[in-house]
């Protein structure tokens, strides 16, 4: 069984987070199931959560579809995980923060079932002063659940308030189509319309340091990815 399902977006957060046999491994935020399906192979024990009931119903298809066992998925109020403090030595989270009015909170909150000599694994988009308000406002536009992406020095802070410090981080240049980015989050036809209009008329600064390309009717465009891992 290929362990990350030939998507290769997962390899930094699963090369950060080193899952093993002895490993109680949550994932946090887990969607459909991406980042689990390939947690689930390598670690002991897997739990997977998400405050969606409708997505984690397509989780658990698609991991029958994909024969994929270990996982146990779970409704889950983010801010208040239903576990003892200490109960796993893995948390990851794979797109989660961005979502969150308050990060901190989610953060505090897998600290507290952190145990003693755990870490966290996030994996995050990131923003600079020039992509900072235009991306975001793409986001937005594509995903009503978007908040915010940050800066560097934002997580940064944003990891300190919650007592984590960075153990071994990694920039990712990660690069997309725009009509495959709207249609993973199942964006509305006017949203996705906007949205189309907005990447084009994005101020030429914006448009380099997102590097987006028009060819052949197609959009695409990149952006930095933040992937930490993070220790007590």
């Amino acid at each position: 069984m290929n362990d990350d399902y030939g998507d290769p977006e997962l390899r930094p957060i699963l090369d950060l987070a080193r899952p093993a046999p002895n490993d109680i491994a949550l994932d946090c935020g887990c969607g459909a199931g991406q980042l689990a399906f390939s947690l689930a192979p390598q670690a002991g024990t897997l739990e997977a959560v998400d405050d969606d009931a409708g997505v984690l119903k397509e989780a658990e298809r698609l991991a029958a579809e994909l024969r994929v066992t270990g996982i146990a998925f779970r409704w889950a109020d983010l801010h208040e995980l239903p576990y003892p403090a200490g109960r796993f030595t893995l948390v990851v989270a794979y797109g989660v923060l961005h979502r969150q009015a308050d990060p901190a909170a989610i953060l505090c909150e897998m600290m507290r079932v952190l145990a003693a000599g755990g870490r966290i694994v996030v994996d995050e988009p990131m923003v600079d002063e020039v992509t900072d308000r235009h991306f975001n406002e793409l986001a937005r536009l594509r995903e009503p659940g978007h908040w915010r992406y940050y800066r560097a020095g934002e997580y940064e802070d944003l990891f300190r308030e919650c007592g984590l410090r960075v153990t071994e981080s990694r920039h990712v240049r990660r690069s997309i189509d725009l009509d495959y980015w709207i249609e993973a989050a199942q964006t509305p036809s006017r949203n996705a319309e906007l949205l189309r209009e907005r990447v084009g008329s994005l101020p030429v600064p914006v448009q380099a340091a997102m590097d987006v390309t028009f060819a052949d009717r197609r959009v695409s465009f990149s952006y930095e990815v933040l992937v930490a891992r993070l220790e007590r």
